[in-house]
């Protein structure tokens, strides 16, 4: 029975592997969905595609109300800070076992969706775990980190409403806009510093990737244009298809799904080489270290290393990562 996948609330675990090493979160924009934003089609991208390329990824899609009416509306209580809690919240709820908590994300957020993520990383209290701390990765797809100015940010939602026949956004809803532009602007400044931030030494580097539309929409025009999607100093590229095509991939022969799929397997080999270094450094190798003998596979021996790690314990199948997680089904 083929498997299916509706728009929900909250998170969707789309895949689950034997032994997960990262998980990679979707997030939608505005009148989207956690599954229509990423399907073309039959084909939901995340699920019949990616899965079966990153086999060793935990695939999620977030979903939230996106309706733009809603989002923009002075008596609204999900604004964009809301939405950014309510993704740390549920995915820490989701990583809740000792395994999970500490495993690598990996964002791929569209339009407005990548506001969201970029909020995320600075709305957590100090007294949890923050999801920031473990962001590995960041791709975004049309995300506008330029509307710095209410106007620009209001000419945006109006391509934005004309691109999903929503019809004209009111004027309270532009004058809202107006007064929350400058939590906007403010975000499109502490978010970089924060990118900054991750580049101490004693921090892990965030991976960054803007992703912008090549193509002008109908009507609309190009909605992000490149100069708003690029996040100074960090790598950007362009897609050929609009706004809305940036992010549905039919099938692995795609253009677009395969540069998404270079960045992304580029990043799933550097965390598994930082995750077999941090094992290796677990383990203070005694130079007068036995090694035992084990099974004989036609004439050829295998063995275990037998060190000891920092404690004195010894230590066996140093060399095994392989083991099953025991956080998920």
């Amino acid at each position: 029975m083929a498997t299916t996948f509706r728009d929900e609330l909250g998170p969707t675990v789309v895949y689950v592997p034997d032994h997960a090493i990262v998980d990679i979160c979707f997030v939608h924009g505005l009148n989207g969905g956690n599954v229509s934003t990423w399907k073309k089609g039959e084909v939901f991208w995340p699920y019949n595609l990616l899965a079966k390329n990153l086999p060793e990824a935990r695939i999620i899609s977030w979903g939230y109300d996106a309706d733009v009416a809603h989002f923009l509306s002075p008596t609204s209580a999900n604004r964009v800070k809301d939405h950014a809690k309510g993704l740390s919240s549920d995915l820490r709820g989701l990583r809740g076992s000792p395994v999970a908590s500490t495993r690598p994300i990996i964002f791929i957020a569209h339009s407005l969706g990548g506001i969201v993520c970029a909020q995320s990383s600075s709305v957590e209290p100090n007294n949890v775990e923050k999801i920031s701390d473990h962001t590995a990765a960041l791709t975004f797809m049309g995300t506008p980190f330029e509307g710095s100015k209410a106007a620009g940010w209001a000419d945006m939602f109006k391509r934005l409403s004309n691109l999903t026949h929503i019809g004209n956004i009111n004027q309270t809803l532009l004058e809202h806009l107006q007064s929350d532009s400058h939590d906007l602007k403010t975000l499109g400044e502490e978010f970089p510093n924060w990118l900054n931030s991750r580049r101490s030494p004693e921090k892990k580097r965030v991976r960054v990737m803007c992703f912008f539309e090549e193509k002008a929409s109908q009507p609309g025009g190009h909605i992000v244009p490149r100069e708003s999607a690029e996040i100074p100093g960090e790598d950007s590229r362009s897609l050929p298809d609009d706004h809305v095509g940036i992010c549905k991939f039919e099938n692995d022969k795609d253009p677009k799904y395969k540069m998404v799929l270079d960045k992304l397997s580029g990043w799933m080999d550097e965390i598994k080489l930082a995750s077999n270094t941090e094992k290796y450094k677990a383990v203070d190798f005694n130079p007068q270290a036995s090694f035992s003998m084990g099974k004989n596979y036609g004439g050829i021996q295998t063995g275990q290393d037998v060190s000891r790690d920092k404690k004195g314990a010894r230590v066996s199948n140093k060399f095994n990562f392989a083991s099953k997680d025991d956080d998920e089904e």
